[in-house]
């Protein structure tokens, strides 16, 4: 089945939270998130020439791109956490990468600044939840740094291997398997117990305590198709 009319909860829009460390780490933004709008403007150039027989001639000589994001506050969400960490930062201290996968595997990054933040609470009424927001607004060119698998939706996603891992080590990513080909690859990771194992956006799974739980993985072209990996971690 070709992806047909997009829904916007198909495009994983991820940010990195250590931007000054040495290995990206990426944060999904999603959790707690309502909404993520694109925001573009742009700069024009209106010129009159004479091969024009006087008519003004319009060239756009700047774009700049802006993801809007609202929702409310999750506290212990990475992307969250992070951006509140930051709200009082200035210069540097705001700029690090954003990555945008869309439904066909297509991924671009893009460094930018994050703008607009209203993270850290209270902020609203007493009976309801914190709101959060924030803008990550683009500061310098795009990069696709993975081509469009295809337009075919997921049909099937498998893992191979189950994962075990010891406590405050980290196993090797998980490596999900989709078909069929043309469909995108990318998937979205959770684990049950978060107090025994934490994962993160590339599959990699940290024993926190030792125990059992299990780490569910999803499409992101398509949440439906999914499947569950049990994991042990030992002490």
């Amino acid at each position: 089945m070709d992806i047909g009319f997009a829904l916007n909860y198909q495009h994983v829009v991820e940010v990195d939270t250590t931007p000054d460390g040495d290995k990206r780490h990426w944060a999904w933004v999603g959790p707690g998130i309502s909404n993520i709008g694109k925001d573009n403007s742009e700069s024009t150039s209106e010129d009159a020439y004479y091969n024009g027989g006087g008519n003004t001639k319009t060239d756009v000589t700047g774009v700049s791109a802006k993801y809007s994001v609202e929702g409310h506050r999750l506290i212990g969400d990475p992307f969250q956490d992070y951006v509140a960490s930051i709200e009082d930062g200035i210069g540097a201290e705001r700029e690090t990468t954003y990555r945008v996968t869309d439904p066909t595997g297509k991924c671009i990054e893009a460094p930018c600044t994050v703008l607009d933040i209203a993270a850290n609470g209270p902020n609203g009424a007493a009976n309801e939840k914190t709101s959060f927001k924030c803008s990550l607004s683009r500061s310098g060119v795009a990069t696709v740094v993975t081509p469009a698998a295809g337009t075919l939706l997921p049909e099937s996603v498998n893992v191979a291997q189950e994962v075990t891992v010891a406590v405050n080590k980290s196993a090797t990513a998980v490596k999900p398997s989709v078909l069929p080909e043309g469909a995108s690859t990318r998937c979205l990771f959770a684990i049950e117990d978060t107090g025994i194992a934490r994962v993160a956006a590339d599959g990699t799974v940290t024993g926190i305590k030792a125990g059992k739980t299990r780490l569910a993985v999803k499409c992101a072209a398509k949440p439906s198709v999914s499947t569950v990996v049990e994991v042990t971690v030992t002490a």
